[in-house]
């Protein structure tokens, strides 16, 4: 890569890595509050809580990564004007590939990072954010014993513990077992402990009583116990591996599901199997439009603000079919193949009309464009 081509590499690179941390941490902070109520209520620490929510971030890297290459394409391309430094290479006898190379070289840049985030890293953080989610949720140890609070890890059972030791010893539990309407039972212990057995999780209490009601003439019952063993087998989860969503799944997973799955959620998954393949495509589409933007016209003193308006509503008419041709493959697998050729078209077609000399007046007709737009009055 040539000077001058390094040279513009890097002013729209820089711009690049600066509006993606930034449209990042704008989505970092709108789906962070998914996971606030998880951590908040399961007394986890903030450190999980970051965690979940950086793990979380790659999947919106390859929806937002074009946007932010027609950001920083426009931005950079905008400045080189302003400070007329690409009047200067025009001027010099740089053609308009001199820019529009080093531009597509960034948007490949984007384009091979977003594959790399949407076939490898959304999907292992996914599943590391969901498996942990999944995990909290399931520790018994948070969802029973909450030191001197109230808890009701299910309808009909209310739980209270005066102390929890760090060594699993628990002191002063109360247990209302209220999911039966027929066998309401109150249970209380001076000590207990959670242990996991061949047969499932159990909370042992020690040194305690049971009471219920018993007959129809509301007679208190009270059993006294050395021992009790309270089964918690129901709280006992373990996540079904064929029940990964699809932001979980990796392209061969979405591509060939179980078979056991139903049709409308493998084609569900196949959908987004080509969504994936297809996405980063438009971080090309989106530098072109850009490109076409600032360096396909005339050059205009007064300055380009028409033309970004209209190539960034030109951008938005462009994304939005494809997210069309997603919807539609949910249910015609057959039209996946539009979510290629859709942005395909538009690479030619824009690459075809740089190649060629521009449709508008010039003031100076038969020079180059920019050499006309150089020496212009």
């Amino acid at each position: 890569m040539s000077g001058l081509s390094s040279y513009i590499f890097r002013q729209v690179l820089g711009p690049l890595v600066f509006f993606t941390f930034s449209v990042l941490g704008v989505a970092w902070l709108s789906q962070s509050l998914r996971y606030l109520d998880v951590v908040v209520n399961q007394s986890q620490s903030a450190a999980t809580y970051i965690y979940l929510t950086v793990l979380a971030l790659p999947q919106t890297i390859g929806l937002l990564l074009p946007f932010a290459v027609f950001i920083a394409v426009i931005y950079a391309l905008n400045r080189l004007y302003v400070e007329n430094e690409l009047v200067v290479m025009w001027a010099a006898g740089f053609n308009r590939w001199a820019v529009i190379w080093p531009v597509l070289a960034v948007a490949l840049l984007a384009t091979l990072v977003a594959y790399v985030t949407n076939l490898v890293v959304m999907p292992a953080g996914m599943r590391e954010v969901k498996d942990k989610v999944f995990e909290i949720r399931a520790d018994l140890v948070n969802t029973f014993v909450r030191e001197g609070a109230f808890t009701n890890p299910t309808n009909g059972l209310t739980v209270y513990v005066a102390e929890n030791n760090s060594n699993g010893d628990i002191r002063g539990m109360l247990v209302h077992d209220a999911r039966n309407p027929k066998g309401i039972a109150t249970y209380m212990a001076e000590r207990g402990m959670l242990a996991d057995t061949p047969a499932g999780p159990r909370l042992i209490m020690f040194n305690g009583n049971v009471q219920w009601v018993e007959g129809g003439a509301g007679k208190l019952k009270v059993l006294n116990f050395e021992k009790y063993t309270f089964d918690l087998s129901q709280f006992d989860k373990r996540r079904d591996q064929s029940a990964r969503e699809a932001s979980e799944r990796y392209l061969g997973e979405l591509l060939n599901p179980e078979k056991t799955l139903p049709e409308k959620a493998r084609r569900k998954f196949h959908a987004e199997a080509h969504n994936r393949l297809s996405g980063p495509l438009y971080c090309i589409v989106f530098a072109l439009i850009g490109v076409y933007a600032l360096v396909g016209g005339n050059f205009n003193r007064k300055g380009y603000g028409g033309r970004i308006a209209l190539a960034f509503g030109i951008m938005i008419a462009v994304r939005l079919p494809g997210f069309g041709f997603q919807l539609l493959t949910n249910s015609t697998p057959d039209a996946a193949i539009a979510m290629y050729v859709w942005p395909a078209l538009w690479i030619g077609g824009l690459m075809l009309i740089l190649s060629m000399p521009r449709f508008e007046m010039l003031r100076n007709a038969g020079k180059p464009p920019f050499e006309a737009a150089a020496v212009a009055p």
